[in-house]
């Protein structure tokens, strides 16, 4: 199992629903994880990230207070299955003992611990997507352009790296392209002076 680390970024709602998830971002891949959440728990997460405090305990002090008598701990958080929409998080405790839990539950106590939050990599691989920086921004009012590695031709920089294997599973190589490594046989093709 490969655990890849993302930044949460916030409640948003989408659709014509209006539905809440929980974005996500694969900031090596530039690709978002939208993470469905029922209203209430959207409602709850936001409160906190905007620095609501509940006087007495609530679901998730509780369950840390549970957790830190019984343990000692929570060493991560992380989402480790998806199937048809549904997502399965991960409470990893000091002992290594793994707790079943809401995605929605498992990002409050994170939030709670100001811990990072990680998913698995095919979960990624399966439910997350590229999303334009003009869409992001207009829908959601993120903007990352500036972090996106500029040497990535389509802004997916895996995308870039399959066509590239492919390529050279194919035999081709940078110079067949006019590269930096260009042979004097391409080298009339494209218009310079043959040595």
């Amino acid at each position: 199992m490969t655990l890849i680390p993302v930044e949460y970024h916030g409640i948003h709602t989408a659709g014509p629903e209006q539905f809440t998830c929980v974005l996500l971002r694969w900031a090596e891949q530039n690709r978002i994880l939208p993470v469905w959440i029922s209203p209430i728990a959207a409602a709850e997460l936001d409160a906190r990230d905007n620095g609501f405090t509940p006087r007495r305990p609530g679901s998730a002090e509780l369950l840390l207070d549970v957790i830190n008598r019984s343990s000692g701990g929570v060493s991560a958080i992380n989402i480790i299955s998806h199937f048809e929409g549904v997502f399965i998080a991960s409470i990893v405790l000091s002992d290594g003992e793994e707790i079943d839990a809401r995605p929605s539950d498992a990002l409050l106590l994170a939030r709670s611990l100001e811990m990072d939050i990680h998913v698995e990599e095919d979960v990624l691989n399966q439910a997350s997507f590229f999303v334009s920086d003009d869409v992001l921004e207009e829908y959601f009012g993120l903007r990352f352009g500036d972090e996106v590695e500029a040497s990535s031709a389509s802004g997916d920089a895996q995308a870039d790296a399959d066509f590239e294997q492919m390529m050279r599973s194919l035999g081709m190589s940078e110079a067949d392209f006019g590269g930096e490594d260009d042979t004097d046989v391409t080298k009339g093709d494209n218009g310079e002076e043959e040595v």
